[in-house]
């Protein structure tokens, strides 16, 4: 969890979102809800598949909420906002929040949210703690 959480948390509010999209409504996926679908799924690729950049470790915050706005104007402009469309928006959002508040470190030992790690350098001295932002 220490290393993926920020992909985990993006993860589980895609799956989130397609269950809400079978669902909510008429029971049937449409294409507003396919967009829906899409855009959370990119979300969660986008998130696992950005590094975490030394003094860029917001970077795959960044990269949630972008996505996430898109979200909320692809449900404003596509079907408008009904009751069942707030869920959608609030999934979004906390597609955003959870990748913000998981941990996350990335293979050059860059870490991000929750506890910050250090790695063993080459011959066993310690490296210093890499603190980001997030």
């Amino acid at each position: 969890m220490q290393k993926y959480g920020k992909a985990i948390a993006s993860a589980v509010f895609f799956v989130l979102t397609a269950v809400y999209a079978m669902l909510s409504g008429d029971h049937r996926i449409d294409p507003e809800e396919w967009v829906a679908i899409a855009i959370a799924a990119t979300n969660a690729v986008g998130v696992y598949l950005v590094p975490l950049a030394p003094g860029y470790g917001w970077s795959k915050t960044l990269v949630s909420g972008l996505l996430a706005a898109l979200q909320v104007a692809a449900t404003v402009i596509l079907g408008g906002i009904d009751p069942d469309e707030w869920l959608l928006i609030l999934l979004a959002v906390g597609q955003a929040l959870g990748v913000g508040w998981a941990p996350a470190v990335s293979d050059n030992g860059v870490a991000s949210g929750g506890k910050r790690n250090s790695k063993p350098a080459a011959g066993g001295a310690e490296r210093p703690v890499a603190r980001t932002g997030d």
